[in-house]
């Protein structure tokens, strides 16, 4: 065994942060093949892990408690609007990205997203409407002691109490003869073809079921963008509705609601979407069918993200790898299994496959099957602060520099004064030729690089170690002569 020195990298500046080990490390082991562990990241938040060689399948998931700590928890949208059109990824960014940008403690990806960049379905964010429903599909809503999952929907509509338009969505793309409403969270309305935009100077946020009023500032026709400006909402209207908006006129006092009904909009704080359905009422509700999600997606194991909560409130943030030789994935059917044995009463599937993503502090924690993370159109991230301690300065990772494919080795971290802290104060994660379970043993399975991240009271050290192929066994008659 060799010491790796390697530098440490602190999530924020002159800040300690630390790690409060659950006691009890390893929770259970069923079998040979199936272990799990949970770690104590902070009072309310609880990071675990689970693996099953036997399958394979190796699943990562959060568990935010509510009330307890200092953790919180809300959706956002990546690049912090809905629409950059001329950026390379329509607004999307990885997970880690958001999270530096919004200071988040941990998190997971969340919807699924068109080529557009904004998100599918419903998104509320502080009481705030973000995105309309997707129509058909399910979603998560939660708020103080209040949990849903399932199917909802959104009508809207705009007036000077006269004229009546009625809404098709907030903050996506304005299609033929429809009406849509941006609010600043947009960035930028945005229209298919050239149409009217009335700019407006609202009273109030966009919330569920409240009434805003508002003054038409500006009438800008004829084209297909307008940006939105903090402070300020756009009705953008196309062919029918837009002969309607232009009738309302400019200067003109206006009155607009988006009511959504499906489930107690008085008690929602936060809604994030995905589908299909997978638990309701504490039971197992795959409605792949009825949200129209085809068999492969549903009956193959692919990478999976879901969002689920217990009837104690706790939400579980859930990432399963796939695609993998540590990990096939799961079935629709079986991740509603896991969320069920997690506890969860209600829950649903989120985007997953390449899109799947579980970080803490900027370290990507489970293997996205791309390789590396894939930008996403949203996701639910958790913020706080890890309870403060002394950092050693001076971590090392102790371990072999290189392993042949199909051998495993543990490693450790060792502190400055040559000690190896116990397993339990450690989160591992391993990206490249080779992964990493919580007991610090890491299996390569491929030939190249092995990058091992540890990570200690909120500081990570990494070190990369190289995976050799193992030259194929010649057989027996290989002389090259004739029989």
């Amino acid at each position: 065994m060799v010491f790796f020195g390697v530098s440490m990298n602190k999530w924020t500046v002159n800040r300690a942060w630390s790690l409060v080990a659950l006691g009890l490390g390893l929770l259970s082991q069923a079998t040979a093949q199936a272990q799990s562990w949970e770690r104590l990241v902070a009072p309310g938040l609880t990071y675990r892990m689970e693996v099953d060689l036997g399958l394979p399948r190796v699943i990562h998931a959060l568990r935010y408690t509510p009330g307890v700590g200092n953790i919180s928890s809300r959706p956002e949208l990546a690049g912090g609007a809905v629409f950059v059109p001329d950026d390379a990824t329509k607004g999307r960014e990885a997970v880690t990205a958001t999270m530096a940008r919004t200071e988040a403690l941990a998190g997971i990806n969340a919807d699924f997203f068109p080529w557009t960049g904004d998100p599918l379905g419903a998104m509320v964010r502080n009481g705030e409407i973000i995105s309309t429903p997707y129509k058909g599909r399910s979603v998560f809503a939660w708020g103080n002691k209040y949990s849903f999952s399932g199917v909802v929907e959104a009508r809207g509509f705009f007036t000077d109490g006269i004229t009546r338009i009625n809404l098709q969505g907030v903050n996506e793309e304005c299609l033929t003869n429809s009406a849509v409403l941006f609010t600043s969270a947009a960035g930028m309305a945005v229209a298919k073809e050239a149409s009217l935009h009335a700019v407006l100077e609202p009273t109030g946020p966009l919330q569920m079921g409240k009434k805003v009023t508002a003054k038409i500032r500006e009438l800008v026709p004829g084209v297909n963008r307008v940006a939105v400006e903090q402070g300020t909402m756009v009705l953008t209207a196309h062919g029918d509705q837009a002969a309607l908006l232009s009738q309302i006129g400019r200067g003109g006092n206006v009155e607009f609601q988006v009511d959504f009904t499906g489930l107690d909009a008085a008690k929602t704080t936060h809604i994030i979407a995905g589908g299909p359905l997978l638990v309701s009422n504490g039971k197992l509700n795959v409605n792949n069918v009825a949200e129209k999600f085809s068999a492969d997606f549903t009956t193959k194991r692919h990478p999976r993200t879901a969002i689920g909560a217990t009837k104690e409130g706790d939400i579980w943030l859930v990432v399963i790898d796939g695609r993998q030789l540590m990990s096939r994935g799961a079935t629709l059917e079986e991740v509603g299994l896991i969320m069920q044995r997690l506890g969860c009463v209600h829950a649903i599937n989120l985007d997953g496959g390449g899109s799947s993503t579980l970080a803490l502090t900027g370290m990507v924690v489970n293997r996205p099957s791309d390789g590396t993370e894939r930008p996403v159109s949203n996701g639910v991230f958790l913020f706080g602060e890890l309870p403060a301690q002394p950092v050693d300065a001076n971590l090392v990772i102790k371990g072999v520099p290189r392993l042949n494919q199909g051998e495993s080795a543990t490693f450790a971290v060792i502190n400055s004064r040559g000690e190896r802290l116990p397993q339990r104060d450690v989160i591992w994660s391993a990206q490249g030729a080779a992964w990493i379970d919580q007991a610090g043993v890491l299996r390569a399975h491929a030939n190249g690089k092995a990058t091992i991240t540890a990570w200690v009271s909120g500081v990570k050290v990494s070190v990369e170690i190289t995976v050799d192929a193992v030259a194929p066994t010649p057989p027996a008659n290989s002389g090259g002569g004739r029989n």
